[in-house]
This record gives structure tokens, C-alpha cells and sequence, in this order.
């Protein structure tokens, strides 16, 4: 391997890196970690972190170490592509926009994938910078509680401890909780299913309350005990103890004209500045004919027909879905449309937004979903 020979400028092969690295930064989910097919990968406890093998040319193999555990195929890379991405077309960073959308990526030998087709064009005139700000505190508890109708008597003794709390926030003149969020997990309530016709017999109860008074939410922490012998039957414990106040901390991006950031980097061999570019010309993908797949009246789960990864960034996550035969990505594409997403995570709030976007290239959509995690 000798590494991308690339001048800077060359936006095709500094997408082609970038890629590279966007594949690789988060270890081990390139090379089996988090998986739709988990149950393919190998020796989760001695999982070989994946390595990137570069030609001059900005072609690159995604492989790992061998005699180690996990898997690196298809569609372990494809996934991780579409990890915490927005605009595929658009993947944006200092010195190149990337163009995602006809990567192409085939298994040329076990554990070992090509990566061709990343386009660069010229990067914007602003830098992204990403600032976090403290607005008030947040305290989360998790309770197990057990027995018939578990998730109702849950459900209960949280909603009547937050109403309790704020009854004495009133009179002690700190008012009433800014948010709060009652979950029982176990009882299918992350998938939009109604809390009261739930028949699990034990759950988790994740209460998480915001209050802009640290004092606030140490009282809260200290009036969560009641439940335990004045409200409905089955808690059990508090994992982790009564919960701490803790800093809620901002993500608040935004743009910066490069103009105001004097950037110099001096060696031997290197200088660099700020410097206005032409974009390149974008690539045409190769001629490809795709078959279509005959459609008829069998249901299926779309982890039956795709490989599947999400993300998230601040108040929104992705959801990238890779098709496992290019065969099926016309059906799905007319299937899988922005309203269809949104209407199946429609618990999610009134706020959420969908956009779909489709990179062709590995057979593959993303949607991005604006206002989805509070």
C-alpha cells in the first residue's frame, strides 16, 4: 500500500480518504459491531478491529486483522457508511465535500471489501463549528417493576411522583419541571405500543425529569422512595441508586465564514492556506444493469431484505437501509418513501421530519429524522 497520492484539491481522492476514515473511526462497527446479522460475526470477545489497505490511486480495501473474530463484508461497510450521515451528496467537511451516492463496494476476497466511487467537490467558504452550551439539569432514574400489569403500575408511580414534586416546587416557589419522559421499557412502548394494554409482567421504568434548579431535582431524587411503600405495588429497586442532578449540555452547530480563520501549516514539504478551488467535474456512475425482482404476495421483515444502521446527532438521527440484492431496489424505493417512515415512528412527536435521500451506488436510502429525540 502506498497511501492516497493526492494533492490538495484533488477532491476525488480527498473524498475517497474521507470515506476511508469515516468508515474506520468508530472501530469495531465497520468489522461486525452492531450488525443487522450479528449472529454472523464471529468471537465477539476477540473482535479485529478493521484496517484500511490504500492505493495511490484513492481505491482502498477494508479488511482486519486475521485469526480475529467479528466479520468484514458487504454489508458491514455499507452500513457504516450510512452511520450518522445526512446528504450523501453533500457530506461536508473543511477541505472537501463528498459525494456518497454511487460508491460502489463488492467483497473481493473473506473479510476483505472494495471501495470505489467517492466523488469530491470544492468545499464550502465556512467552517462547521460545534458548541455546546449548559441549560438547566436533567436527573434520570430506572426502576425494574414486576407482577401483572406491570408497566401501568409503573407508569403511575412515576407520573405521581413528578406530581408530587411539583406541588412542593409551588409553594416552594421553583415551578414546575421544564420536561420529563416516562419510558417502561420491556412493555414495547419505543415502538409506539399503548402502555395499558400491555400484559408484561416486568419492565423497566426510565423517568427522566429537566428542571433549570439544580435544588429542584435533588428533591425529586429524594421523593422517588415513596414509591416504594405509598404508591402501586412491584418496585423493586433504583439501579444506580437515587439519581444526580446532571449538567444538561447544548449541541448547538453552526457555520463560520473561513475568511475570518487565518489557517497556516508550514514543513518541509507543505504549505497550505486558505484557498479558493474549481469544483471537479462529478463522475457519471458506471452503466450497470440492475434486474428487477418479481413482486407478489409474500409479507417480509425488512431485515429480511435489508441491512439496516441508524445514528444520531444533537435532536436527530438517520436511518440507513442497504439492500441486500440490488435486485430489490426498485420495490423498495417505492415502498420506503419519507411519509411512510414518518408515519410508522409517528410516536416519536408532532415535530419529527423526514427526508429520504438514495445512493444508489450500494443499493441504499437514508432518511434523516429532524426533531426525533427531544
Amino acid at each position: 500500500s502506498s497511501g492516497i497520492n493526492a494533492e490538495y484539491g484533488d477532491f476525488d481522492k480527498l473524498a475517497q480518504g474521507s470515506l476511508a476514515g469515516h468508515l474506520v473511526e468508530c472501530g469495531a462497527q465497520c468489522s461486525g459491531g452492531n450488525f443487522t446479522d450479528w449472529h454472523k460475526a464471529s468471537d465477539f470477545s476477540n473482535v479485529g478491529f478493521p484496517i484500511v489497505d490504500v492505493e495511490a490511486n484513492g481505491l482502498f480495501k477494508v479488511t482486519k486483522p486475521m485469526k480475529t473474530g467479528g466479520l468484514v463484508s458487504f454489508g458491514t461497510v455499507a452500513e457504516q457508511m450510512l452511520y450518522e450521515i445526512g446528504d450523501p451528496q453533500c457530506y461536508a467537511l473543511p477541505d472537501v465535500n463528498c459525494d456518497f451516492t454511487n460508491v460502489s463496494m463488492k467483497e473481493v476476497s473473506e473479510n476483505e471489501v472494495e471501495v470505489s466511487g467517492a466523488v469530491g467537490k470544492a468545499p464550502s467558504p465556512t467552517y462547521k463549528v460545534s458548541a455546546t452550551y449548559i441549560d438547566g439539569y436533567k436527573a434520570t432514574s430506572m426502576a425494574p417493576m414486576i407482577g401483572p400489569k406491570a408497566a401501568q403500575k409503573g407508569y403511575l408511580n412515576a407520573i405521581s411522583t413528578i406530581k408530587r414534586c411539583e406541588r412542593v416546587f409551588e409553594k416552594m416557589g421553583m415551578g414546575a419541571f421544564e420536561e420529563y419522559n416516562i419510558e417502561c421499557l420491556g412493555s414495547g412502548s419505543n415502538y409506539g405500543n399503548d402502555i395499558e394494554s400491555s400484559e408484561a409482567r416486568e419492565v423497566v421504568i426510565w423517568a427522566s425529569v429537566r428542571h433549570k434548579k439544580k435544588a429542584a431535582l435533588e428533591l425529586y431524587a429524594k421523593e422517588i422512595a415513596g414509591a416504594s411503600t405509598g404508591m402501586a405495588p412491584g418496585f423493586t429497586t433504583m439501579l444506580g441508586g437515587r439519581p444526580r442532578p446532571t449538567p444538561i449540555l447544548r449541541y448547538k452547530p453552526f457555520f463560520y465564514s473561513k475568511d475570518l480563520v487565518d489557517i497556516t501549516v508550514n514543513d518541509s514539504e507543505f504549505k497550505s492556506t486558505n484557498t479558493e478551488f474549481s469544483p471537479t467535474q462529478p463522475q457519471s456512475p458506471p452503466e450497470e444493469t440492475i434486474p428487477v425482482v418479481s413482486e407478489g404476495n409474500q409479507s417480509y421483515r425488512l431485515e429480511e431484505l435489508a441491512y439496516l444502521r441508524s445514528g444520531d446527532k444533537g435532536n436527530s438521527a438517520n436511518l440507513g437501509i442497504i439492500c441486500r440484492d440490488k435486485s430489490l431496489y426498485s420495490a423498495l424505493d417505492a415502498r420506503l418513501t419519507s411519509a411512510a417512515v414518518k408515519d410508522y415512528l409517528h410516536h416519536l412527536g408532532e415535530d419529527l421530519e423526514v427526508t429520504k435521500y438514495n445512493l444508489p451506488g450500494v443499493g441504499a436510502f437514508n432518511f434523516v429524522l429532524d426533531n426525533a429525540l427531544g
